[in-house]
């Protein structure tokens, strides 16, 4: 009678209790699965575009490198045929700094879209170090650059030993970079389940 229908009716109340908790978590789960996945394709495209940046920033350093390193030993000879009191001229190839001027669009948008957190801790120790150095090196070409330009004709030996300390700091920077460069590479490469490319080598 009354009781087997109250009876009935509370077991299809709890029933339809754990239908809509076990659809809501399913739903749940769904939903977790497929931002996880937009998660790992954004990460994938963020990790592409770092790469094609690391790669062109490389190659920016490795060509700045050899003219930097010349203007260095020239710059260095020249200042000591002046101390010994022999003849002495400008290096013949001197044209100042060369401007680096960093891609870092990929970084940036990395860092807005939040992906950088879903990155491997290699990957992002990698990346997060290279960038900072670029920065880095960045200000030290604005701070040589400004400081080359303060020429003082009466004072030729500290003009020369100040710009060949810039051109050796700037070279010196530069080798630093490019190990850097090639690290972040690796890593991005090993998270992207690719073989590290090889690096071409500064000339």
């Amino acid at each position: 009678g009354p009781r087997l229908i109250e009876r009935h009716g509370w077991q299809r109340a709890v029933f339809e209790v754990a239908l809509l908790i076990a659809s809501a978590m399913i739903a749940l789960a769904v939903n977790d699965w497929t931002e996880e996945r937009e998660r790992t394709r954004l990460a994938h495209r963020v990790l592409l575009e770092l790469r094609l940046e690391v790669e062109q920033n490389r190659q920016a350093i490795v060509e700045a490198l050899p003219y930097h390193e010349k203007m260095y030993d020239g710059f260095r000879e020249s200042r000591q045929a002046l101390n010994k009191g022999e003849a002495w001229e400008y290096p013949a190839a001197f044209d100042g700094l060369n401007q680096i001027l960093f891609q870092r669009g990929a970084y940036d948008s990395a860092l807005l879209s939040q992906t950088l957190p879903h990155l491997e801790s290699r990957t992002l120790s990698a990346i997060s170090a290279l960038y900072t150095q670029q920065e880095e090196y960045t200000q030290n070409l604005r701070m040589f650059a400004a400081a080359t330009l303060q020429t003082d004709d009466k004072d030729s030996r500290r003009d020369l030993r100040l710009t060949e300390n810039c051109f050796k700091q700037m070279a010196a920077s530069e080798r630093r970079l490019i190990a850097l460069l090639d690290k972040a590479e690796g890593a991005i490469s090993v998270e992207l389940g690719d073989a590290p490319l090889k690096p071409a080598q500064p000339k």
